[in-house]
């Protein structure tokens, strides 16, 4: 809502200075400025539809970059028509509020564009008046060292800031969603991995991992052995399962890997991950059983999708576990209409 303020104050305060000594005298000039000011309005609508935690958040909105573009060209253009250079330095400050902006939601290239860009301007603003002012040249430089600087300065500022706190955001989630003993994600970071992946039209498949007596390895060997275990079965199905497929750690000794499309087929690529974790060179012997299940879709909730799926991989891994341990299985398939 503020930048859409914001916006349309652009465009009121160039109208208003039509109506000064100091703005357009021109009847090109005032058309301009005129024109200028009228697309703030349909601007302002458009940016009233954008996403402005994502934008932070990722940057990659070409939304965003061509608004401080606009808004760079739409206070140049306005400024120019200025009967007073020295007024037209004064309205230039204005490039602050556009570099806040760009600070906050434009990539790199278009923050240093519009420092070089702003910078030229008052510079070329300042030979202008300079040329009419030779006179009072200290005063127009002092000037234009203020504009620069206020434009200039608070881009620097503002990005700086805005760079520490969403590394700081970052570090942050990471941690949250991330399981420290492993590695991998946890439980939220899967959940999270799942619904976007249903945002994508995606439905990856989900196997259920059980380190095999996983009790009898912290008891006989140490909890140390037992956090070796959990890690090198972390590495070893995060390196097999490929750079696709989404590994986490569910709790205790469960992993659960998702994937999108496995190959050739689910049993095989659950077969695949089993062998990779069992290693006969280890110190203490690791085996895994493996529940695996197609996705049960549910087009009404990816939450409810989610958690069916799981359901199924667990009632496989139970069966494994069953039949002898150190196997797959695979979930029955769903029956039809049942929820």
């Amino acid at each position: 809502m503020g930048v859409v303020v914001q916006t349309l104050l652009f465009g009121f305060v160039g109208v208003a200075t039509t109506f000064t000594r100091d703005g357009p005298t021109e009847g090109f000039g005032t058309v301009l400025t005129y024109a200028v000011c009228v697309s703030t309005i349909p601007v302002a609508w458009v940016m009233s539809g954008a996403d402005f935690g994502m934008d932070w958040w990722s940057r990659r909105s070409p939304v965003n970059n061509w608004f401080v573009v606009y808004c760079e060209i739409g206070v140049t253009v306005v400024t120019a028509t200025y009967a007073d250079p020295l007024a037209a330095i004064q309205g230039s400050m204005l490039l602050a509020l556009v570099g806040a902006y760009a600070a906050h939601f434009a990539r790199p290239r278009v923050i240093w564009l519009h420092v070089v860009w702003s910078t030229v301007y008052v510079l070329v603003l300042g030979t202008l008046a300079l040329s009419k002012n030779p006179t009072d040249s200290v005063s127009i430089v002092l000037r234009m060292a203020v504009a620069i600087m206020v434009i200039n300065g608070a881009v620097t500022l503002l990005a700086a800031f805005s760079r520490a706190v969403l590394h700081s955001s970052r570090v942050h989630l990471s941690d949250a969603i991330t399981d420290p003993l492993t590695g991998v994600l946890n439980r939220r970071g899967l959940e999270a991995r799942a619904v976007g992946a249903r945002e994508g039209s995606v439905h990856p498949a989900l196997l259920l991992v059980d380190i095999d007596h996983f009790k009898a390895v912290n008891d006989y060997h140490g909890h140390s052995a037992g956090d070796v275990a959990l890690r090198l079965t972390a590495m070893r199905l995060t390196m097999s399962a490929g750079r696709h497929a989404t590994v986490s750690r569910l709790g205790g000794d469960e992993f659960v890997v998702l994937v999108p499309d496995p190959t050739p087929t689910l049993g095989e690529f659950a077969e695949r991950l089993r062998r990779a974790v069992h290693d006969v060179a280890d110190d203490i012997p690791i085996t895994v059983s493996i529940g695996a299940a197609l996705p049960q879709v549910n087009p009404h909730s990816t939450q409810a999708e989610f958690d069916r799926t799981l359901a199924a991989a667990d009632e496989a891994l139970y069966r494994a576990k069953r039949n002898g341990r150190n196997r797959v299985a695979l979930a029955r398939p769903p029956i039809e209409g049942v929820l």
